[in-house]
């Protein structure tokens, strides 16, 4: 099947989701990630739009950490750098998520995970985002075999297998809310 069928499809069935099922599940997929966070001191999450995984929910299990929390920005280039997550700096951006409002960018070759949002993921870990290649290019732009690459969704979101092309970036793991692939 085409990734821009699939993106339909699954884009589709997340814009349904009623707020409790999506908080249900997003706090079901955050406690299948955390074993996976702990003991690690830089982390970068995305910052969730609309009925993603409410991934900041994470920022509460932060907050009396030593952890470094990091989130993209993205620019006209189609490039991603990151920032460290500070809520006084956020600012809106076009698609409709927020970044940081600083100049202060980070190597990310200093992260230890970095977590991943997909459209939809297939068990081999492969993954299809919303089409613009951010991550992609991201992941590509720096040595990250050492940084843990998890990518997260929802169940339905799980596929068999989806189509693949040579620039797309495999994750580590995916979880879901009833399932951890590693």
């Amino acid at each position: 099947m085409d990734k821009n069928i699939i993106r339909k499809q699954i884009l589709n069935k997340r814009s349904s989701l009623s707020s409790e099922l999506i908080n249900s599940h997003s706090d079901l997929i955050i406690k299948n990630l955390l074993p996976y966070i702990y003991c690690k001191k830089n982390i970068m999450i995305f910052m969730d739009m609309k009925n993603e995984v409410k991934i900041t929910k994470l920022l509460d299990y932060f907050t009396d950490n030593n952890i470094n929390v990091f989130i993209p920005k993205i620019f006209s280039d189609k490039t991603m750098k990151i920032n460290l997550y500070k809520e006084n700096e956020l600012v809106l951006n076009n698609f409709g998520f927020y970044e940081s409002s600083s100049e202060n960018f980070y190597n990310p070759d200093m992260l230890d995970i970095i977590i991943i949002p997909g459209v939809a993921f297939d068990r081999l870990k492969n993954r299809i985002g919303f089409g613009k290649g951010y991550y992609d290019r991201f992941l590509e732009s720096f040595n990250n075999d050492n940084i843990l690459k998890i990518g997260i969704c929802y169940d339905f979101q799980l596929l068999e297998s989806i189509p693949q092309d040579y620039h797309d970036v495999k994750m580590n793991i995916i979880i879901t809310e009833s399932e951890v692939i590693e």
